[in-house]
Protein backbone atom coordinates (compact mmCIF):
# COMPACT_ATOMS: atom_id res chain seq x y z
CA UNK A 1 0.00 0.00 0.00
CA UNK A 2 0.85 3.66 -0.80
CA UNK A 3 2.17 5.47 2.22
CA UNK A 4 1.43 9.13 0.39
CA UNK A 5 -0.84 11.01 2.19
CA UNK A 6 -3.84 12.26 0.48
CA UNK A 7 -4.34 15.89 0.04
CA UNK A 8 -7.85 16.12 1.54
CA UNK A 9 -8.95 15.00 4.39
CA UNK A 10 -11.23 11.84 4.29
CA UNK A 11 -13.67 13.24 7.11
CA UNK A 12 -14.19 16.46 8.31
CA UNK A 13 -15.75 16.97 11.98
CA UNK A 14 -18.74 18.88 11.47
CA UNK A 15 -17.46 21.82 13.90
CA UNK A 16 -14.59 22.30 11.23
CA UNK A 17 -16.66 21.84 8.27
CA UNK A 18 -17.75 25.31 7.58
CA UNK A 19 -13.94 26.94 8.35
CA UNK A 20 -13.43 24.01 5.12
CA UNK A 21 -15.90 25.58 2.77
CA UNK A 22 -14.56 29.18 3.31
CA UNK A 23 -11.42 28.70 2.27
CA UNK A 24 -12.34 26.60 -1.30
CA UNK A 25 -14.71 29.63 -1.38
CA UNK A 26 -11.51 31.95 -1.18
CA UNK A 27 -9.35 29.82 -3.55
CA UNK A 28 -11.67 29.76 -6.21
CA UNK A 29 -11.74 33.32 -6.26
CA UNK A 30 -7.90 33.76 -6.09
CA UNK A 31 -7.97 30.98 -9.54
CA UNK A 32 -10.91 32.92 -11.46
CA UNK A 33 -8.66 35.62 -13.03
CA UNK A 34 -6.43 32.48 -14.15
CA UNK A 35 -8.68 30.95 -15.89
CA UNK A 36 -10.31 33.59 -17.61
CA UNK A 37 -6.85 34.65 -19.44
CA UNK A 38 -6.68 30.81 -19.91
CA UNK A 39 -10.22 30.69 -21.57
CA UNK A 40 -9.27 33.90 -23.80
CA UNK A 41 -5.77 32.54 -25.14
CA UNK A 42 -8.16 29.15 -26.07
CA UNK A 43 -10.66 31.04 -27.77
CA UNK A 44 -7.50 33.33 -29.43
CA UNK A 45 -5.96 30.08 -30.88
CA UNK A 46 -9.36 28.59 -32.29
CA UNK A 47 -10.01 31.91 -34.11
CA UNK A 48 -7.07 31.56 -35.56
CA UNK A 49 -7.35 27.99 -36.23
CA UNK A 50 -10.65 28.87 -38.28
CA UNK A 51 -9.04 32.12 -40.41
CA UNK A 52 -6.28 29.49 -41.55
CA UNK A 53 -9.14 26.58 -42.38
CA UNK A 54 -10.99 29.82 -43.93
CA UNK A 55 -8.15 30.68 -45.87
CA UNK A 56 -7.26 27.37 -47.32
CA UNK A 57 -10.78 26.88 -48.60
CA UNK A 58 -10.87 30.29 -50.36
CA UNK A 59 -7.59 28.92 -51.94
CA UNK A 60 -9.08 25.96 -53.35
CA UNK A 61 -10.11 25.88 -57.15
CA UNK A 62 -12.51 23.59 -58.96
CA UNK A 63 -11.38 22.06 -62.25
CA UNK A 64 -13.97 20.49 -64.79
CA UNK A 65 -11.65 17.46 -65.27
CA UNK A 66 -12.06 15.03 -62.66
CA UNK A 67 -8.70 13.07 -63.15
CA UNK A 68 -7.15 16.52 -61.89
CA UNK A 69 -6.37 17.11 -58.05
CA UNK A 70 -5.26 20.03 -56.67
CA UNK A 71 -3.71 20.05 -53.33
CA UNK A 72 -3.90 23.70 -52.30
CA UNK A 73 -0.65 25.08 -52.38
CA UNK A 74 -0.64 25.77 -55.78
CA UNK A 75 2.35 23.98 -56.08
CA UNK A 76 1.47 20.51 -57.82
CA UNK A 77 -1.18 19.35 -59.61
CA UNK A 78 -1.58 15.25 -59.44
CA UNK A 79 -3.11 13.64 -62.50
CA UNK A 80 -4.93 9.87 -61.29
CA UNK A 81 -4.37 7.03 -63.92
CA UNK A 82 -8.49 7.45 -64.35
CA UNK A 83 -9.49 5.46 -67.33
CA UNK A 84 -12.24 6.96 -69.77
CA UNK A 85 -14.60 4.26 -71.22
CA UNK A 86 -13.13 4.83 -74.54
CA UNK A 87 -9.85 3.95 -72.89
CA UNK A 88 -10.83 0.81 -71.42
CA UNK A 89 -13.04 -0.57 -74.39
CA UNK A 90 -9.93 -0.46 -76.25
CA UNK A 91 -7.73 -2.39 -73.08
CA UNK A 92 -10.50 -4.73 -73.15
CA UNK A 93 -10.02 -5.53 -77.32
CA UNK A 94 -6.28 -5.49 -77.29
CA UNK A 95 -5.13 -8.55 -77.77
CA UNK A 96 -2.68 -10.44 -75.00
CA UNK A 97 0.57 -11.08 -75.48
CA UNK A 98 0.85 -15.00 -75.91
CA UNK A 99 3.26 -17.54 -77.13
CA UNK A 100 0.94 -19.48 -80.11
CA UNK A 101 3.42 -22.24 -80.36
CA UNK A 102 3.02 -23.51 -76.97
CA UNK A 103 -1.09 -24.34 -77.41
CA UNK A 104 -1.28 -25.95 -81.21
CA UNK A 105 -2.95 -28.71 -79.01
CA UNK A 106 -5.77 -26.72 -78.05
CA UNK A 107 -8.45 -26.11 -80.93
CA UNK A 108 -11.33 -23.58 -80.65
CA UNK A 109 -15.00 -24.36 -81.57
CA UNK A 110 -17.02 -21.83 -82.56
CA UNK A 111 -20.44 -19.83 -83.53
CA UNK A 112 -21.93 -22.38 -81.54
CA UNK A 113 -25.73 -23.08 -80.94
CA UNK A 114 -26.61 -21.54 -77.83
CA UNK A 115 -28.91 -25.20 -76.71
CA UNK A 116 -25.55 -27.64 -77.99
CA UNK A 117 -25.17 -30.04 -74.87
CA UNK A 118 -21.72 -31.42 -74.36
CA UNK A 119 -22.70 -34.84 -75.45
CA UNK A 120 -23.14 -33.50 -78.73
CA UNK A 121 -19.67 -32.03 -79.29
CA UNK A 122 -17.73 -35.54 -77.78
CA UNK A 123 -20.77 -37.39 -80.17
CA UNK A 124 -18.49 -35.51 -83.06
CA UNK A 125 -15.21 -35.83 -81.89
CA UNK A 126 -15.66 -40.01 -81.63
CA UNK A 127 -12.29 -41.98 -82.45
CA UNK A 128 -10.20 -39.48 -79.86
CA UNK A 129 -11.52 -41.70 -76.41
CA UNK A 130 -8.41 -43.15 -76.61
CA UNK A 131 -6.18 -40.45 -76.52
CA UNK A 132 -8.73 -38.23 -74.34
CA UNK A 133 -9.22 -34.61 -74.69
CA UNK A 134 -11.28 -32.40 -72.00
CA UNK A 135 -13.54 -28.93 -72.92
CA UNK A 136 -13.29 -25.59 -71.39
CA UNK A 137 -16.17 -23.25 -72.24
CA UNK A 138 -15.41 -19.53 -73.11
CA UNK A 139 -19.34 -18.31 -73.66
CA UNK A 140 -22.46 -19.36 -75.37
CA UNK A 141 -20.70 -19.44 -79.02
CA UNK A 142 -17.23 -20.71 -78.14
CA UNK A 143 -15.02 -23.78 -76.58
CA UNK A 144 -11.52 -24.79 -76.15
CA UNK A 145 -10.60 -28.61 -76.54
CA UNK A 146 -7.43 -29.14 -75.14
CA UNK A 147 -5.91 -32.48 -76.65
CA UNK A 148 -3.21 -34.83 -76.27
CA UNK A 149 -0.88 -33.67 -78.56
CA UNK A 150 -0.61 -30.75 -81.16
CA UNK A 151 -1.13 -34.12 -84.07
CA UNK A 152 -4.29 -35.22 -82.37
CA UNK A 153 -5.32 -31.81 -82.34
CA UNK A 154 -4.64 -31.07 -86.43
CA UNK A 155 -6.50 -34.69 -86.58
CA UNK A 156 -9.66 -33.30 -85.02
CA UNK A 157 -9.30 -30.38 -87.06
CA UNK A 158 -9.76 -32.50 -89.90
CA UNK A 159 -12.13 -34.81 -88.73
CA UNK A 160 -14.89 -32.01 -87.82
CA UNK A 161 -16.73 -31.25 -90.76
CA UNK A 162 -17.95 -28.14 -90.00
CA UNK A 163 -21.73 -28.19 -90.64
CA UNK A 164 -22.65 -28.79 -87.30
CA UNK A 165 -19.68 -27.76 -85.65
CA UNK A 166 -16.97 -25.39 -86.88
CA UNK A 167 -13.32 -25.76 -85.65
CA UNK A 168 -10.07 -23.36 -86.77
CA UNK A 169 -6.56 -23.53 -84.67
CA UNK A 170 -5.30 -21.41 -82.03
CA UNK A 171 -4.04 -18.86 -83.96
CA UNK A 172 -7.20 -17.73 -85.45
CA UNK A 173 -9.19 -18.27 -82.11
CA UNK A 174 -10.81 -15.31 -81.10
CA UNK A 175 -10.24 -12.68 -78.84
CA UNK A 176 -11.95 -13.74 -75.33
CA UNK A 177 -10.63 -17.17 -75.74
CA UNK A 178 -7.25 -15.93 -76.24
CA UNK A 179 -7.76 -13.60 -73.24
CA UNK A 180 -8.98 -16.99 -71.21
CA UNK A 181 -5.95 -18.26 -71.61
CA UNK A 182 -3.75 -15.56 -71.35
CA UNK A 183 -5.13 -15.45 -67.25
CA UNK A 184 -3.34 -18.91 -66.59
CA UNK A 185 -1.42 -19.81 -69.61
CA UNK A 186 0.75 -22.33 -67.29
CA UNK A 187 -2.29 -24.40 -67.11
CA UNK A 188 -3.11 -24.39 -70.81
CA UNK A 189 0.49 -25.35 -71.41
CA UNK A 190 0.09 -28.58 -70.62
CA UNK A 191 -1.64 -30.83 -72.77
CA UNK A 192 -4.08 -33.28 -71.58
CA UNK A 193 -2.68 -36.36 -70.13
CA UNK A 194 -5.19 -39.46 -69.65
CA UNK A 195 -5.35 -41.19 -66.03
CA UNK A 196 -3.63 -44.49 -66.77
CA UNK A 197 -5.83 -47.96 -66.37
CA UNK A 198 -5.55 -48.83 -62.79
CA UNK A 199 -6.44 -52.20 -60.61
CA UNK A 200 -6.78 -52.84 -57.29
CA UNK A 201 -5.17 -56.06 -57.15
CA UNK A 202 -1.91 -54.29 -56.67
CA UNK A 203 -3.32 -52.18 -53.88
CA UNK A 204 -4.91 -55.75 -52.07
CA UNK A 205 -1.29 -57.32 -52.28
CA UNK A 206 0.54 -54.50 -50.47
CA UNK A 207 -2.25 -54.30 -48.04
CA UNK A 208 -2.60 -57.91 -46.87
CA UNK A 209 1.83 -57.69 -46.81
CA UNK A 210 1.22 -54.99 -44.45
CA UNK A 211 -0.96 -56.27 -42.72
CA UNK A 212 0.84 -60.07 -42.35
CA UNK A 213 -2.23 -61.78 -44.22
CA UNK A 214 -1.33 -64.46 -45.75
CA UNK A 215 -2.62 -64.82 -49.65
CA UNK A 216 -5.38 -67.81 -50.13
CA UNK A 217 -3.83 -70.37 -52.49
CA UNK A 218 -7.46 -71.30 -53.13
CA UNK A 219 -9.03 -68.15 -54.76
CA UNK A 220 -12.78 -68.16 -54.94
CA UNK A 221 -14.75 -67.79 -58.63
CA UNK A 222 -15.14 -64.31 -58.29
CA UNK A 223 -11.79 -63.84 -57.09
CA UNK A 224 -10.34 -65.42 -60.31
CA UNK A 225 -12.99 -63.57 -62.99
CA UNK A 226 -11.58 -60.50 -61.28
CA UNK A 227 -7.93 -60.86 -61.44
CA UNK A 228 -8.66 -61.68 -64.97
CA UNK A 229 -10.69 -58.98 -65.90
CA UNK A 230 -7.66 -56.62 -64.39
CA UNK A 231 -4.96 -58.58 -66.46
CA UNK A 232 -7.19 -58.24 -69.64
CA UNK A 233 -7.43 -53.85 -68.85
CA UNK A 234 -3.94 -53.63 -68.32
CA UNK A 235 -2.99 -55.20 -71.77
CA UNK A 236 -5.47 -53.83 -73.71
CA UNK A 237 -4.05 -50.40 -72.10
CA UNK A 238 -0.70 -51.32 -73.32
CA UNK A 239 -1.62 -52.35 -76.80
CA UNK A 240 -3.88 -49.32 -76.99
CA UNK A 241 -0.78 -47.36 -75.87
CA UNK A 242 1.53 -48.59 -78.79
CA UNK A 243 -0.98 -48.12 -80.92
CA UNK A 244 -1.04 -44.31 -80.32
CA UNK A 245 2.97 -44.42 -80.21
CA UNK A 246 3.38 -46.04 -83.62
CA UNK A 247 0.87 -43.68 -84.97
CA UNK A 248 2.53 -40.40 -83.79
CA UNK A 249 5.43 -41.61 -85.32
CA UNK A 250 4.58 -42.92 -88.44
CA UNK A 251 3.17 -39.27 -88.86
CA UNK A 252 6.10 -37.76 -87.97
CA UNK A 253 7.90 -39.83 -90.06
CA UNK A 254 5.67 -38.29 -93.26
CA UNK A 255 5.94 -35.31 -92.51
CA UNK A 256 9.62 -35.38 -92.84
Amino acid sequence: MSTKKTPRALYIPPPLRNNVNNDLIISNDVRKPSSISESSTVNLSVNQHTDEIEQSFKSLQLSDNPTEVYDGSKKNVFKSKLLSKNEQTLEHKTEPRLNLSDFQHIIELYNLPKDVENYQLESELAGFQDSGFYQKWVDDEHCLLVFSSSDEAHRALAQISGLFIKARKIDDASLASKQKIARSAGDWSMPYKKRPVTTSSIAHRIISSHLGIAPNKKNSIEDTTRDEQNKALLREARVREQAIRQAQNSMGEGDD
